[in-house]
């Protein structure tokens, strides 16, 4: 299937104000649902421009993005710059060929990326050995819609997920303690799309 350019839109990205609540949201629910500690280091998964990243960062001793598109980077990298942000980066990598950062992470997070990931068991693996044992995963995601959120379905590989869906992906992939709920909503087409977070850590 044809990857959607985020390169092209990543200029505009965050002037979207939906986008930039549900990241705040999506932080305040990370916030609530991890032990979060100053001395932690993260990673963010499919980082965009850093809504999520940004809202973290002071949380924690540092955090990386990354994220396949050169153009969200750069859009993240520059904003850390501007605002002299210092424990903040972030960096491309092909997230298709599994190309990592080193770690280890105390906490990795990842918002609304699961969906344009065609198997999400090998990817949830590979970020299982990138943490610390007994570090954090926090994904937020879509639950199951039925195909109507996305004007332009280039790239997109699942219509959303259930609560259970989530859950045994991440008990596959190694995690335990797995909860999931409902953290948010995306307002769009007249209709409100939930949005869950699942939480799980690395025995």
């Amino acid at each position: 299937m044809e990857r959607k350019d985020f390169d092209a839109v990543a200029s505009t990205w965050d002037e979207e104000p939906r986008r930039v609540q549900l990241a705040a949201d999506i932080a305040a629910a990370i916030k609530e649902s991890v032990p979060l500690s100053a001395d932690w280091d993260g990673m963010d998964y499919g980082c965009g421009t850093g809504l999520l990243t940004l809202n973290l960062a002071p949380a924690l001793r540092s955090i990386v993005g990354m994220d396949s598109s050169q153009g969200m980077v750069d859009r993240l990298n520059a904003k850390c710059a501007a605002a002299n942000i210092q424990n903040t980066r972030a960096v491309c990598c092909n997230l298709e060929q599994g190309v990592m950062p080193a770690g280890p992470f105390h906490l990795v997070v990842s918002a609304m990326t699961l969906h344009h990931i065609p198997e999400a068991v090998p990817l949830l693996t590979s970020l299982r050995g990138l943490l610390h044992p007994g570090g954090w995963i926090a994904l937020a995601d879509l639950e199951t819609e039925e195909g109507s959120f996305h004007d332009d379905q280039t790239g997109v590989f699942h219509h959303g997920f259930s609560r259970k869906e989530l859950e045994v992906f991440l008990a596959r992939a190694g995690f335990n303690s797995i909860a999931v709920r409902s953290v948010a909503a995306v307002r769009k087409h007249d209709q409100l799309y939930p949005v869950l977070l699942a939480v799980a850590a690395r025995p």
